[in-house]
This record gives C-alpha cells, sequence and structure tokens, in this order.
C-alpha cells in the first residue's frame, strides 16, 4: 500500500512538472496584451527590438511572441530572431492549414483567437495542437501560442 501511494504522488508531481513547464493559454494572451501595449508605449521599432530579445519578457518558458506584417512577414520573434524577414504567408501546419493566414485574417477582422494548428513541441518534439491568440497593433498583427 506504501508502495502505490509512493508511485501515485510521484506520478502526480511528475504531471505536474510537466504541467508547469507549458505556458497557458492566459499567459500567451498577456504576452500579446503586454507587447501591444510596449507597441503603443514606445513605438514599433523599440518595441520589435525588444520583442527579439530571446532573453527578454516576450520569451516565457514554451511562450514566445511573433509579431507579423498583414501579409505575413515575420518581422519580431521572441524565440528565433533569425526568422526576422522570412515570410511565413505560405506557411502550413501538419494538417496543410495556412496558419498564418488564419492569424492574420482572424486579426485584421477584430477576433482575437484562438486560431488552432499543428506544430511540433519544442521540447517534446511531438506534434501537439498549439492555440494561438493575436491582434492588430497599427500595421502589425501580434501572435502568441500555447500548446493543448
Amino acid at each position: 500500500m506504501k508502495r502505490l501511494f509512493i508511485t501515485l504522488l510521484l506520478g502526480l508531481l511528475c504531471h505536474g512538472a510537466q504541467a508547469w513547464d507549458d505556458g497557458t493559454a492566459a499567459e500567451a494572451r498577456a504576452l500579446v496584451d503586454r507587447a501591444a501595449a510596449l507597441m503603443r508605449d514606445l513605438g514599433p521599432e523599440r518595441a520589435l527590438a525588444e520583442i527579439n530579445n530571446p532573453n527578454g519578457a516576450f520569451h516565457y518558458r514554451d511562450l514566445y511572441v511573433t509579431v507579423y506584417t498583414q501579409r505575413g512577414r515575420i518581422v519580431a520573434h521572441g524565440a528565433l530572431p533569425h526568422l526576422v524577414g522570412r515570410n511565413a504567408w505560405d506557411w502550413r501546419d501538419a494538417d496543410d492549414q495556412f496558419y498564418v493566414r488564419e492569424i492574420v485574417a482572424r486579426a485584421q477582422r477584430g477576433e482575437t483567437g484562438p486560431v488552432d494548428y499543428t506544430r511540433v513541441h519544442p521540447r517534446s518534439r511531438q506534434l501537439r495542437v498549439k492555440s494561438t491568440w493575436a491582434r492588430l497593433a497599427g500595421p502589425y498583427v501580434i501572435a502568441c501560442g500555447a500548446f493543448k
């Protein structure tokens, strides 16, 4: 009986640690709102520089902010700044969905999300559903997603 209790306790602790590692939907939405406020307060140039810092405030656990033009060009990426300048308009997920187009279209309609699509999780390297929230900030679309 004692062994069963210890096994169950360890299982719960390990499950809790995994849940702690992944950012939540609420945290993703909050990062989008913080990035939009920064863009408003500091202007695009300074805000985009801060968002592009992979050690900065817009890369938290497995969450990161991405900023697109309204035609899908990446102008800031909180985890992989080397993607800046790439056009993601035609990027598809594992289910052949043009997910960046959908993120941009919803933001243009004033919808904040989520847009669900399938991506490889950065740590587990397994395909998982990611839900992304986005909003317009001037000519830009600010987005952040959380894995389910």
